[in-house]
């Protein structure tokens, strides 16, 4: 049964996790996100930074989202079209990432203090263009062959899991909770697949996660794929012509459906100087009420919020008190509601 809240929404104590989780893309498109993050950038995220002194804690779970770990092999899979699919060696490169000294896991470890947070990382996506993935168990893969997909899948796993069960230095403050699905959308071709790697996932005693796209194929069986959690993008960003409308009715799905919420916090062409603000206000309970209502994750397109804390200060206090469930509502030129 899936741990849904009063209101429908995926319940913000689902399985017993820390709610409020942050996504860490590693590596980029055009290198403006570092692969390894450092105890400097990961400070935002674990505390609440003020007049450059920690005050509070912040986030409570942290995605570690591969993109590519060297020059035009691309982990994920939206990104593949610019370069060339991942092999074995990218996949194993992203778990030396993950543990590589003074970055990512250490620095988390380091800069959470002795406040115990989750962890969860992403699957390398076995892309159907990799005819030639590496040699696994004596046969090199190929992802034509859904057997082969599994199997290379599998293998990563289990060489992450045999990687992380030896750091036991690092599971005083660092739980790990389980792996996401990169691809927002889920098509024939991909359905076996996810449920063969789910039901290993849950085999192995552990959770699988995926931030999808409002409206995404398989979104609405999103439990018969195996999923434990589904956490919904609007597709809301400001400056489209979606307009905030959108925001409320994914959250009428996402109730039906008893699935999280995104909070989309980007910078770039397609978002406004306000779309935040709005995902703030329609939180609140005299809105659609995913505050305090829904588990909830925090993707920050485009850019990081060591350069928010910078950038847009008053912004960055904002997120704190939403994340704390202590905002109100502000109030902006042209609001709409």
């Amino acid at each position: 049964m899936i741990p849904a809240s009063s209101s429908g929404f995926l319940s913000p104590t689902a399985y017993q996790l820390r709610n409020h989780v942050c996504v860490l893309p590693c590596g980029s498109l055009l290198d403006d996100t570092p692969l390894k993050w450092t105890d400097a950038q990961l400070q935002y995220y674990a505390k609440y930074i003020l007049n450059g002194q920690p005050i509070d804690s912040m986030f409570k779970g942290f995605i570690f989202n591969a993109v590519r770990t060297r020059d035009s092999h691309f982990i994920y899979p939206l990104y593949v079209g610019f370069g060339e699919p991942s092999e074995r060696i990218d996949w194993q490169q992203w778990i030396d990432a993950l543990f590589a000294p003074d970055a990512n896991f250490q620095a988390l470890h380091r800069v959470t203090g002795t406040e115990k947070v989750d962890i969860w990382v992403s699957i390398p996506y076995p892309h159907p263009y990799q005819r030639s993935f590496g040699v696994v168990q004596g046969r090199n893969l190929d992802f034509e062959v859904a057997t082969d997909r599994f199997a290379a899948v599998i293998w990563w796993i289990d060489q992450f899991m045999n990687r992380w069960n030896s750091r036991k230095d690092l599971h005083d403050r660092l739980e790990f909770r389980g792996f996401l699905w990169q691809r927002e959308t889920i098509d024939a071709s991909d359905e076996n697949l996810v449920k063969w790697v789910n039901g290993a996932i849950s085999a192995r005693k552990l959770l699988s996660m995926w931030l999808a796209n409002y409206g995404s194929g398989g979104i609405i069986k999103w439990s018969e794929l195996g999923f434990h959690l589904t956490l919904l993008n609007t597709n809301y960003t400001g400056n489209t012509s979606y307009d905030t409308s959108w925001i409320r009715n994914a959250c009428l799905f996402s109730r039906h459906y008893h699935t999280g919420i995104q909070i989309t916090w980007g910078k770039g062409l397609i978002y406004n100087a306000t779309h935040q603000l709005d995902y703030f206000n329609l939180g609140l309970a005299s809105m659609s009420r995913y505050m305090n209502e829904s588990f909830l994750v925090y993707p920050f397109p485009n850019q990081t919020l060591d350069t928010l804390y910078r950038e847009k200060l008053i912004d960055y206090i904002r997120l704190y008190t939403f994340v704390k469930g202590l905002y109100v509502k502000t109030n902006y030129p042209g609001i709409a509601y």
